[in-house]
């Protein structure tokens, strides 16, 4: 849907300046005061909340949400201005509204590097600090931010380290409250190639974006992502398979930093470090000496447990280092994933959603229906995830 032209509230959008699974970004002005701004017009999804009473409980605490980001206060969050809905051609769109921010994302910045196949470590360090703080401070006021990814930090220059500058963490439109009460929608959403185990299975703690931010530093580090392939083999190896250590891929990174990231990367939110500050802390003290304190849990991750039936994993293309980081941002890049909110699978149910994800892509490809087959069930990557709900008997 173009929307150049349209005006929500007082902000009048110019033209777009990116799009993605949740929704589209543009260019504004803002007619009641001279500034230019980004308005992200964010997809809603289709009749998710079919009673009044779970729409209003979802309006409610998309309200609350919001006006807590705008409560943050960090120099390394991007505030929000502004949130509203805005009804256009009897659609009802939901905006949030940000600081224009020319330079671009830190996606943009690792293009206009050139052909570095890699950062260097101690560039590495400074962005997983000023990440780490973010999202630390989000954490402290209970939002979990969900989808941390190159794509989400927009750059601010700094004229005295133009090598190395500010990140400021945007976003938050799949934010959500660390709170048992933030339950009215049935479903998530993120990026797959940075969803850690209890993501895909809906039940996000604030460790989900530590393990994030690990795969962002793993990609940063390497040029390549620890887990690789379509759909289903990435979902399959963030639930079953152990990363290699970043060093196997860049023998420059010291021994103590592998074990860092390998520690944040755990299967299970618990075996990870107790917040995302600690392990940005531990991150600088291993790239600055192989000696790091010891961490208070093991970070040797093990593999979600298998059932008596542990299938055969997927095929997977071998770990290839990507020409360079943009390289690996745009192969990880994929569009945001709905994922139907069930808890972590064994690998017996992993087995049946590679198979149903086949078939269904099969089906969407062919643009084939069958109706009356599992009514309110469609044939879809998100409709996976309910087919085996059905057939492992869950309640």
């Amino acid at each position: 849907m173009a929307l150049e032209g349209v005006q929500f509230g007082h902000y009048r959008l110019v033209r777009l300046i990116g799009s993605g699974g949740m929704g589209e970004v543009y260019f504004a002005e803002d007619t009641r005061i001279p500034r230019r701004v980004a308005v992200k017009v964010v997809r809603n999804e289709a009749d998710p909340y079919p009673k009044a009473e779970a729409a209003k409980e979802a309006v409610r605490l998309f309200e609350r949400e919001m006006r807590a980001i705008t409560t943050l206060d960090h120099p390394n969050i991007l505030p929000l201005i502004d949130f509203g809905e805005e009804k256009v051609n009897n659609a009802v769109l939901t905006y949030m509204v940000m600081p224009f921010r020319s330079e671009g994302s830190l996606v943009d910045w690792l293009h206009q590097q050139g052909s570095a196949t890699t950062l260097p470590a101690q560039d590495v360090v400074h962005i997983v600090l000023q990440a780490a703080g973010a999202l630390q401070h989000a954490h402290n006021h209970q939002l979990m931010h969900l989808d941390v990814k190159p794509a989400n930090f927009l750059i601010r220059r700094r004229e005295d380290t133009p090598n190395r500058p500010d990140l400021l963490l945007a976003d938050f439109g799949i934010s959500k409250f660390n709170t048992a009460t933030a339950t009215a929608s049935q479903s998530i959403r993120g990026t797959p190639a940075y969803m850690a185990p209890e993501q895909w299975a809906g039940s996000p703690v604030a460790a989900t974006d530590q393990y994030a931010l690990a795969i962002m530093a793993y990609q940063l580090l390497t040029g390549g992502s620890p887990f690789q392939g379509n759909m289903q083999q990435v979902m399959y190896q963030h639930l079953q398979e152990l990363p290699k250590p970043p060093s196997t891929f860049n023998s420059h990174i010291p021994k103590a930093l592998d074990g860092v990231i390998l520690h944040a990367l755990a299967k299970k939110p618990k075996d990870r470090y107790p917040s995302i500050s600690e392990f940005a802390t531990a991150f600088e003290q291993a790239w600055h000496s192989e000696e790091i304190p010891v961490p208070p849990r093991p970070w040797v991750s093990q593999p979600l447990p298998p059932t008596e039936y542990a299938p055969q994993p997927p095929p997977a293309p071998s770990p290839k280092k990507a020409s360079n980081s943009l390289a690996a941002m745009q192969t990880t890049k994929s569009q945001t994933e709905l994922i139907q909110r069930r808890p972590i699978l064994s690998a017996r149910q992993v087995a049946v959603a590679v198979i149903f994800g086949a078939i269904a892509a099969a089906f969407e490809l062919l643009q084939i229906t069958i109706p009356g087959y599992l009514p309110g069930i469609n044939f879809s990557l998100s409709g996976i995830w309910l087919t085996v709900a059905k057939i492992s008997n869950y309640p």
